[in-house]
């Protein structure tokens, strides 16, 4: 049941937070026409295999998602998401063939709350009361609640993960495995200015061709649900978030204070040493 500030937001305002969330898919260079060029459908071949347990349900969940369908940034997807995820009880019922048309942080949010779910399932973890009702989409704005952190703009994924522990963000291709949660940026602006995709990586190397790519699961604008892979070139910026803690989900049983540094990224920009401190990476890590 939404909220009595959120059912008195308009539907321009909906339209509003969802455009400016979804993160539309464009390259550094500001063309779309030769970024989408680059961005190829792909099948399976050339994953990395998932070491952990827990990458190995996120890549499970990613195979019992559908297909195809429309990819498109508007109050109707986000109106199709929320009817996607219902509470039953201290369970969550999620059915993502209903989130139709869907974008890239809708599509790994249902995958998110359906490895949370499936664990919940199979007791490997136990959702505390009160916690399956905040893992509904109903209209959280940037920085308000975990749909509102997940759909922000600059590292929402990443903040998520710091505040409740559920594990380490890291910026490294080279220490990433299949299932993590990655933010593609794909130009050289975190926050208002960005542009950037929310994905689930899959794997990176060189393809038929000998370029070097990466391999990855979202909503993509060519073809909705499905794997893609695009030039590694293409790509200004990468933050990873593994999901080695689920259990630290209940702490949003009570409840998140509003995160005023998410808020604002609709209104100002970052820097990337702020945002490594802002999701808990030490300015001197390696990055990619």
């Amino acid at each position: 049941m939404k909220s009595a500030e959120t059912s008195e937001q308009s539907q321009a305002d909906l339209d509003t937070i969802s455009l400016h969330n979804t993160l539309a898919e464009r390259s550094g260079d500001n063309s779309t026409s030769s970024f989408r060029a680059a961005v190829r459908l792909q099948s399976g071949v050339g994953d990395a295999a998932p070491s952990s347990a827990t990458n190995r349900l996120i890549v499970e969940m990613i195979a019992r998602m559908p297909a195809g369908g429309e990819y498109r940034a508007s109050s109707e997807s986000i109106r199709k998401l929320e009817s996607a995820i219902k509470k039953e009880g201290s369970h969550l019922v999620v059915d993502a063939a209903l989130a139709k048309p869907s974008f890239c942080s809708s599509a790994t949010y249902l995958v998110f709350v359906s490895a949370l779910e499936e664990m919940n399932r199979r007791r490997q973890i136990q959702f505390e009361e009160g916690v399956a009702e905040k893992l509904l989409v109903t209209g959280q704005r940037d920085g308000f609640g975990v749909w509102g952190r997940w759909n922000a703009n600059g590292p929402g994924t990443a903040r998520l993960f710091v505040e409740l522990h559920l594990g380490r963000n890291f910026t490294s291709i080279e220490q990433a495995q299949a299932g993590d949660f990655l933010k593609i940026f794909w130009n050289d602006q975190i926050g208002v200015k960005e542009f950037g995709h929310s994905v689930i990586y899959l794997g990176h190397g060189p393809n038929s061709e000998g370029n070097e790519v990466v391999r990855y699961w979202s909503s993509n604008k060519r073809g909705g649900y499905g794997r893609a892979e695009v030039p590694r070139s293409k790509i200004k910026r990468m933050l990873f978030s593994r999901l080695d803690h689920p259990e630290g989900i209940n702490q949003i049983r009570n409840g998140l204070k509003p995160d005023e540094y998410l808020a604002s990224m609709l209104i100002r920009s970052s820097t990337p040493e702020e945002m490594k401190k802002m999701v808990g990476i030490p300015a001197s890590a390696i990055s990619d």
